[in-house]
């Protein structure tokens, strides 16, 4: 499947990506489909920028401090995490594979903890590496680690989970919410699921997984239909081998590349054929995902409400604003309804028309606000604008170059259709007037309705 135009390249690089980056897009135009994800997703694994927190060993000896202490310790502790979300924020901005930081929000939203929960952060910088290394790769060997990874471990209760106490937390979302979904499972299967995770603990002193096997229920249990000694392992086994994994997460993938709608069941059976037929390599779901008929309907166009960190470092990116701190960026995701390792339950984002209410569609438009007069204070207009920050070209990659080109301002009309093509999804239901400054229309447009769109 060929590129066929501006315009298509467009929609491919909003629902894939964070911000619309216009060179790119354009140079996209002619490509096949496969190819351009191909090169979404990077040959080797990315290092993120390096952060520093409290060595583990420095808290590994927490039950034996004071009490004042444990507390004094607990305080560390959620400051570091906060650190970790502003982090997560300046490595989606800097990043040069955008997709691979979207599936590692979409995976964080799938595989939901809570770093209030899990309490340490040195544990939710793991896990968001976990993400990060299988966002793109395959979803059987996720699964498998996330069942041993220590946010989790403690986020759902596996690590007191005992043959003589079993604890159903994590047996429950396994199958309702990172597997086979609701009803297609039944109350005896959760029972037998936590049996077979009895023993599944973590080791606090070196902060890792370990298997305590004198916790461990021997006995037999029957899991959806397979009855036996089984173990945490076996039930993910088995919970891979049904075909209800598969088109579960098919369907998740609908809902957030295609829209909130109720999916076309056929081409959900299809994807789910292909991801399991490929040993579910995620690069194969997307693959039939993008090459899908659903996926260029002019009705699935522009009609996806942008996450409030789509909308916010999307923005930057597209834009090339840099920020000295990411904690502004941070609170401002948290008041616009999505603050990154603080999802509100188990059921992680809800997305769609919950990202937009009267207040945070105000809080999004003061972020345009308080960004622009932030980049523009003293500036007369978005040309001076650009040329005060050519030095910054390479951060701001293809969006400076745009800008030039716009300075030639050959007329109010060109300016204004090149930008609409460029940051907007679909037209805008407002037009500057034919004397606004080039920064006037793009103020304009950044705070039309169309632009919270993808």
């Amino acid at each position: 499947m060929i590129i066929k135009d501006y315009k298509s390249a467009r929609h491919l690089s909003s629902r894939l990506e964070i911000g619309v980056d216009d060179e790119l897009t354009k140079a996209r135009v002619g490509l096949h489909v496969a190819d351009v994800l191909g090169s979404m997703i990077p040959s080797e694994e990315i290092i993120p920028p390096k952060l520093s927190l409290t060595a583990w060993s420095e808290v590994s000896d927490f039950y034996e401090y004071s009490r004042d202490m444990q507390l004094e310790m607990h305080l560390d502790a959620k400051i570091e995490a906060r650190e970790i979300t502003s982090w997560w924020l300046e490595t989606i901005y800097q990043t040069e594979y955008p997709l691979l930081e979207r599936m590692t929000i979409f995976w964080h939203g799938h595989f939901t903890s809570n770093a209030t929960d899990v309490v340490w952060p040195q544990f939710v910088y793991r896990q968001n590496q976990l993400f990060r290394r299988h966002a793109l790769g395959n979803f059987s060997d996720l699964l498998y680690e996330i069942t041993r990874d220590p946010a989790m471990l403690i986020y759902l209760d596996l690590q007191v989970n005992v043959k003589d106490n079993p604890n159903e937390n994590f047996a429950r979302e396994l199958l309702e919410l990172f597997t086979l979904g609701e009803g297609n499972y039944s109350e005896d299967d959760i029972v037998n699921a936590a049996r077979a995770f009895t023993g599944w603990g973590l080791d606090f002193e070196v902060g890792e997984f370990e298997f305590r096997k004198n916790y461990h229920d021997n006995d037999d249990k029957t899991f959806l239909g397979h009855e036996g000694n089984l173990n945490g392992d076996d039930i993910v086994a088995i919970l891979l081998n049904d075909p209800n994994t598969a088109e579960f997460i098919a369907k998740k993938f609908w809902a957030e590349f295609i829209n909130h709608d109720e999916p076309d069941q056929s081409e959900v059976e299809r994807w789910a054929t292909a991801f399991r037929d490929s040993g579910y390599e995620i690069k194969a779901l997307l693959n039939e995902v993008i090459h899908s008929a659903a996926f260029w309907r002019e009705e699935n166009k522009a009609v996806m409400i942008k996450s409030p960190v789509e909308f916010s470092v999307g923005m930057m990116r597209e834009l090339g604003l840099e920020l000295e701190s990411y904690t502004v960026l941070r609170k401002a995701n948290e008041q616009l309804g999505q603050d990154l390792l603080y999802p509100p339950d188990v059921k992680g984002w809800r997305g769609g028309d919950q990202w937009i209410t009267n207040t945070r569609l105000v809080r999004r438009y003061d972020l345009i606000s308080n960004l622009m007069l932030e980049h523009t204070e003293g500036e007369s207009n978005l040309e001076e604008l650009v040329r005060s920050r050519v030095s910054s070209t390479e951060l701001a990659g293809g969006m400076i170059s745009m800008f030039r080109r716009l300075m030639d301002r050959l007329s109010c009309s060109t300016n204004s259709d090149q930008l609409i093509q460029w940051l907007l999804a679909e037209t805008p239901t407002s037009q500057p007037n034919c004397e606004a400054s080039l920064l006037g229309m793009l103020y304009v447009f950044l705070r039309d309705p169309t632009y919270q769109l993808k």
